[in-house]
């Protein structure tokens, strides 16, 4: 006698709850993080204001690089006052920023005239 091959039924059927909700949450973070529009109060656009964004880390990252190259340079010089010509009379690489301001050296700290201290 052979015995007919039965399935288990299915618990579920089509999407659940769940599924649906998780692509609702996904598709909500894509819209507002991603395709929002900009809004009419932005005078830039998104990715403008993002290059300006990256423009300003990278001074700040220059400022910084420099500060560090003055406290070195500083080790060799305990007497002299930091400037830039001082600097690139030693060799040292002096940045510029990335939106045409120019670096003030005040002690040890550095200062642009676009982006401040």
């Amino acid at each position: 006698m052979q015995r007919k091959r039965t399935l288990p039924p299915r618990r579920h059927a089509g999407f659940g709850f769940t599924s649906i909700l998780l692509v609702l949450l996904v598709l909500a973070a894509l819209y507002f993080g991603y395709l929002r529009p900009p809004s009419a109060t932005n005078s830039g656009s998104v990715g403008t204001s993002a290059i300006d964004a990256g423009r300003s880390v990278a001074c700040r990252t220059n400022r910084q690089t420099l500060e560090r190259s003055i406290t070195m340079w500083a080790i060799d010089h305990p007497q002299q006052q930091a400037t830039v010509g001082a600097l690139e009379a030693e060799g040292v690489h002096v940045p510029s920023c990335p939106e045409g301001g120019s670096y003030d050296i005040d002690g040890r700290q550095v200062r642009c005239s676009l982006h401040g201290p």
